[in-house]
């Protein structure tokens, strides 16, 4: 079981996570105690936000109306929200196939 267990959106569940529990590690030496979830949602939060801002600069590079740096962070900001989503929905799915594939086991 736990072959098929750790498919696609465990590991991104997984790389999610570990993004997380080393940012946690960064500003707190206790984040090693924190909840999946919440390592999940920092993680997608991170990686979002970086996305968001490359995004934002690329195009706000070709609009003339707004400025790069304004660009790269509307688009930092707005990816960052869009992680903290993105990071709880891959984890709730993640533990949803790991209870399905618990129950399917056998007996």
């Amino acid at each position: 079981m736990s072959n098929f267990a750790y498919g696609f959106w465990g590991t991104v569940d997984h790389s999610l996570q570990r993004v997380g529990r080393t940012a946690a590690c960064v500003v707190s030496p206790r984040g090693r105690s924190a909840e999946d979830v919440a390592c999940a949602a920092l993680g997608g939060s991170l990686l979002c936000a970086m996305l968001g801002a490359l995004v934002g600069f690329a195009l706000s590079d070709l609009s003339r109306s707004m400025a790069t740096f304004q660009g790269a962070i509307i688009g930092l900001l707005l990816g960052a929200c869009v992680g903290v989503f993105f990071g709880s929905f891959v984890e709730a799915v993640d533990e949803y196939i790991r209870n399905v594939l618990r129950t399917l086991g056998p007996r």
